[in-house]
């Protein structure tokens, strides 16, 4: 037997028996199995707020090459350091966290042991100026409110290069002061620069730039001018009035970034608090003055009424009428109309065509206050808004009972708006943040006539209605286009602006303006537009009579209404506020903010002051209680440390440093008496109130008493309390 190669098995042996070799075995150890290793790219990088940066990862050793990432060890992230997706995404968190230096792994999911990283610093970002206001400055001092985006605390408001003293309020909103002098008369760029981390020189934004003018007009010209046009004077504001004049004012609040209003959510059981404090905190700190106090107006015109309407239609309404303050009078109609709160409130919602059958008839709540109190009134005016008369001498009625019925047909069919992902209904379910929508199912497509006007039949609810723009055939087209609506409308605006008892003249001047659209360069020349008509009433020659003492007129003006006397107190000596404050206040003054008790406001533009032929709406809620709780307020504001709650500070220490001075107490009540009264405290009054404080005891807290003294007896006077 031939004896060839053979392999004997040993147990665990394998013996090879060979004559000259064993051909296919091999000696030696096996070969170690590939070792996996994960490398990332880029290494390091550096990423900005919110940002984001794209990491990839290389996987070699094994045919899995699929990694998971995660930030500081937290697998993908979180809103501290920042979150990476599954294809190596990292968006940079909001805010930088401490210490801003981070690390972005990649671990291999062959082998969990194996992992790469990246080195990440985080900076701030490149902020975004989207306004500036004014626009326009004087020399001297100054305050600036810059809105945009991606502002961080510590963020600078630069003026010409030069860092302005910077207040953070929130990532889309910085306010600053500073001291323009003249020779930075003309162009100034106005850039924000957030601080490090963020290389300072490459973290600020792109300049936008903004006028510096000579003076104008006076001190208590300007004083005054602002008391009609914001919430309250303050001394940076009359700084600004006074060195660059009126007209550039308004064409700052004509384009100044609009406040808002957050919403309430929607959870049960919201209250109506938080919106009110919103509406203090914008009329306090807002830089769109004006359009808060027209949109103040229009809600006192327009009426709804928290005590009805959740706080959720309240803040969506009062966001409309802030948005629209300065748009055309037919879209305030519009909006309005079609706003879920009025809908509600008057009862226009799901107000459908008559039923026969149901003995159902179209609702005509709505329709009778849109004439009556929105646009027209009880009786025909002339363009004076004095009274028609027929030949019998008795006023005209603007409207008849037959009007409203009609009226109330052709705004039948409306419902709120669907809720994604809701389907539309006949009747939707309460929806606050949208305006309603038609179902044509529901309304009345019959012919229809009120204030002379046909309106044909087969139309649908929008073309009964009148669509945003001008439409002749539209339900509000007829009642825009009446000719009583201009001088209606720019009576009550003048009354809420200016004064209570305009002359004839001044409400067809801005009547005229009304209807042409164009006053010295403002407006867009269309029937309503209200940027002209609003100029027009601050500019009229009658709302600037009183600017110079000799000028003023004893009936002009009005009774600060409780929002107002609060808001001016509160800006005159720049008070921090949460707003819950000046809200619980208002309520103790008869006017609690959004919560009228009626459709007919809080007080009504045709009340008479008792015992007078003059017009006094505010008077309305002025009763005994009413002035003492004034005094109180007075009184807390000044005296006690919390006096208008925990949320609202004020520090009188610029004014007792006035006090402290050399022939201080006259200087005191002077500085006083020019902001807070343009000047015209009577000769009597400065007496007693120097006697006031000159009688306050010598002392350590001596000059701090002496102008806490000066100013709560002037706020709480009645020469504080009418503004003339």
């Amino acid at each position: 037997m031939p004896i060839g190669p053979r392999v004997l098995s040993l147990g665990l042996f394998s013996i090879c028996i060979l004559g000259a070799g064993c051909a296919g075995v091999t000696s030696g150890p096996a070969p170690a199995p590939p070792v996996v290793a994960v490398a990332t790219t880029p290494g390091t990088a550096s990423v900005r707020a919110g940002d984001t940066q794209s990491f990839s990862a290389s996987v070699t050793g094994t045919a899995n090459t699929t990694v998971t990432w995660a930030v500081n060890g937290v697998m993908g992230g979180n809103a501290t350091v920042g979150t990476i997706d599954a294809n190596g995404l990292f968006t940079a968190p909001a805010t930088l966290p401490t210490p801003n230096a981070l690390t972005v792994q990649a671990t291999s999911q062959a082998d969990a042991t194996k992992q790469g990283a990246s080195s990440v610093t985080l900076l701030n970002p490149i902020p975004v100026i989207t306004s500036v206001t004014p626009s326009t400055i004087g020399m001297g001092s100054f305050t600036l409110a810059v809105t945009g985006s991606k502002f961080v605390n510590g963020a600078k408001i630069m003026f010409g290069g030069t860092p302005l003293t910077t207040t953070f309020n929130q990532s889309t909103y910085l306010a600053a002061s500073g001291t323009a002098t003249a020779a930075q008369a003309g162009t100034v760029n106005i850039t924000v620069q957030n601080p490090d981390p963020g290389q300072i020189a490459s973290a600020t934004s792109k300049a936008v730039t903004i006028t510096t003018s000579g003076a104008v007009t006076t001190d208590a010209a300007a004083v005054r001018f602002l008391e009609q046009s914001t919430f309250g004077p303050t001394p940076q504001l009359v700084s600004q009035v006074k060195l660059t004049g009126f007209t550039p004012f308004l064409n700052d609040q004509f384009s100044a970034a609009v406040s808002t209003y957050t919403d309430p959510g929607t959870a049960t059981g919201v209250v109506i608090m938080p919106t009110q404090q919103n509406f203090f905190t914008n009329a306090l700190f807002g830089p769109d003055q004006l359009r808060q106090r027209v949109a103040l107006a229009l809600s006192e015109i327009w009426v709804t009424s928290g005590n009805t309407i959740a706080p959720q239609g309240m803040a969506f309404y009062m966001r409309l009428l802030n948005q629209d303050a300065f748009v055309n009078y037919r879209q305030i109609m519009y909006d309005v109309t079609l706003s879920p709160a009025m809908g509600a409130y008057l009862n226009m919602v799901n107000n459908d065509k008559p039923n026969t059958a149901a003995n159902t008839h179209a609702n005509e709540n709505y329709a009778r206050e849109l004439m009556q109190l929105f646009t027209l009134g009880l009786n025909k005016l002339n363009q004076d808004g004095t009274l028609q008369h027929d030949a019998s001498g008795n006023a005209i009625p603007t409207y008849t009972q037959a009007d409203v019925q009609a009226l109330a047909l052709a705004l039948t069919g409306w419902t709120y708006g669907p809720n994604a992902p809701t389907s539309s209904q006949p009747h939707n379910p309460t929806y606050w943040v949208g305006p309603m929508m038609a179902l044509d199912s529901n309304h009345d497509a019959t012919s229809k006539s009120f204030l002379g006007t046909a309106l044909a039949p087969s139309r649908t609810a929008a073309q009964d209605l009148g669509g945003t723009s001008v439409n002749p055939n539209g339900a509000l087209d007829v009642i825009f286009n009446n000719a009583t609506l201009p001088p209606f409308i720019s009576k009550q605006l003048i009354q809420h602006l200016v004064t209570s008892n305009p002359s004839a003249a001044y409400v067809r001047r801005v009547a005229d303006v009304f209807v042409s659209g164009n006053f010295a360069g403002f407006g867009s020349g269309q029937r309503g537009d209200m940027q002209a008509v609003i100029a027009a009433i601050l500019l009229d020659p009658e709302a600037r009579r009183g600017d110079v003492a000799a000028t003023s007129v004893a009936t002009d003006g009005h009774l600060r209404e409780p929002i107002l006397f609060i808001a001016n107190i509160l800006r005159a000596f720049g008070a921090a506020s949460d707003g819950a404050g000046p809200v619980n206040y208002a309520t103790n003054l008869s006017e609690p903010p959004l919560r009228a008790p009626s459709v007919f406001n809080f007080f009504p533009p045709d009340y008479l002051i008792p015992g007078t032929a003059l017009l006094g709406p505010e008077f309305n809620l002025q009763t005994t209680g009413t002035a003492l709780a004034r005094i109180n307020l007075a009184y807390s504001f000044v005296f006690v440390s919390t006096g208008i709650g925990t949320g609202t500070t004020v520090d009188f220490t610029p004014y007792a440093t006035i006090a402290a001075g050399t022939n201080g107490a006259s200087q005191l009540v002077d500085s006083l008496n020019m902001l807070l009264l343009h000047g015209t405290l009577s000769s009597s009054s400065k007496v007693s109130i120097l006697a006031a404080v000159n009688a306050v005891p010598a002392g350590t807290a001596q000059s701090m008493t002496q102008a806490k003294t000066a100013i709560y007896l002037i706020i709480s006077s009645s020469q504080y309390q009418i503004e003339q």
